[in-house]
């Protein structure tokens, strides 16, 4: 992935016990309580969430009870409510709403009710953990559930945190779908593979832009990227000097996600994915300034201009 000055980031990294980091108006009332499941009292022979209730109005910010501090020694999920939408299939791309307690205080770290961006991940072994991944193929789109586990801040810190979502949806289609757009031909054409992933038709050539350079070549039809949303995007990069590929996540098979305007990605993206309609595949020219700075001794693609094909898979907005 691109990370800022590394390869993309987010607040909390995932691991493979919470998924991603996601601070919106108070809920109104609460509705009934659901005991979080588990086998044990949370005291470090079992599940923590045996120790938790989860507030079941989804309607309403969740509420999150259990005595302070929270001992997890292992990682679970469970379902708080079933949803009443199309199941989670391994694979899928989640989107959800979400917020993060520490289990050492009972404070609420983040919420997207209170805030935050909202938030998702790809339902895999390898980015969820085994014990998130047995609850998520069994859910629904609509359900609540709660997980128990850990992550690390971005001092490095480990948190034991326990995390409450509401899945909002599936992201689909996994390519963008739309009009064509009207590029200027200044930049190189770019042909799609079966799947939608994109490729160069040739070098680039000429003066690269000393401008992060937009150009939109498919327009879609769906809700404009906002400030704040939590981004879900197909990319491949490419370097401007010789025209090599040096990432893709459509090599991965796994879209990428961030929050927009935190400064988790390099600013040639946080600036220019803006008033987008999801659907649409853009082309970003990216300087060094505005990508990984001129040194090549700070970055492997320190002093090189980038070229990115961008589909916008989805926009998760924040809470109005």
């Amino acid at each position: 992935m691109i990370r800022r000055r590394t390869l993309l980031t987010t607040a909390l990294a995932a691991t493979a016990a919470i998924g991603l980091a996601a601070c919106s108006d108070d809920g109104e009332g609460t509705g009934g309580a659901s005991d979080g499941g588990g086998s044990s009292d949370g005291g470090g022979g079992g599940s923590a969430l045996s120790a938790v209730t989860v507030s079941e109005d989804l309607g309403a910010e969740p509420t999150v009870e259990f005595t302070a501090p929270l001992e997890i020694a292992e990682a679970d999920a469970t379902v708080v409510v079933p949803g009443d939408g199309a199941a989670v299939a391994e694979g899928d791309t989640m989107i959800w709403r979400h917020l993060y307690v520490d289990a050492s205080t009972g404070e609420t770290l983040q919420s997207w009710w209170q805030g935050a961006p909202a938030g998702g991940v790809q339902v895999t072994v390898e980015t969820v953990g085994q014990a998130a991944f047995d609850v998520f193929t069994t859910m629904t789109i609509g359900s609540r559930f709660v997980m128990a586990g850990w992550q690390q801040d971005q001092s490095g810190q480990a948190r034991s945190l326990i995390q409450v979502a509401d899945v909002d949806r599936i992201v689909s289609p996994l390519r963008a779908e739309g009009e064509p757009g009207s590029p200027s031909g200044t930049f190189p054409a770019v042909s799609l593979g079966d799947n939608g992933a994109p490729a160069l038709d040739g070098a680039p050539e000429g003066e690269a832009p000393t401008a992060t350079t937009r150009e939109e070549l498919i327009v879609g039809a769906g809700d404009a990227t906002r400030e704040g949303d939590y981004l879900t995007m197909h990319y491949t990069g490419w370097k401007w000097s010789d025209g090599s590929q040096f990432d893709s996540s459509w090599d991965r098979s796994a879209p990428f996600s961030f929050a927009q305007g935190a400064g988790a990605v390099i600013p040639g993206w946080d600036e220019n994915l803006l008033e987008l309609p999801v659907g649409s595949q853009v082309m970003l020219v990216v300087p060094p300034a505005e990508a990984y700075g001129e040194d090549p001794e700070a970055h492997e693609l320190g002093g090189e201009t980038l070229i990115f094909v961008v589909d916008i898979l989805d926009a998760a907005h924040l809470a109005d």
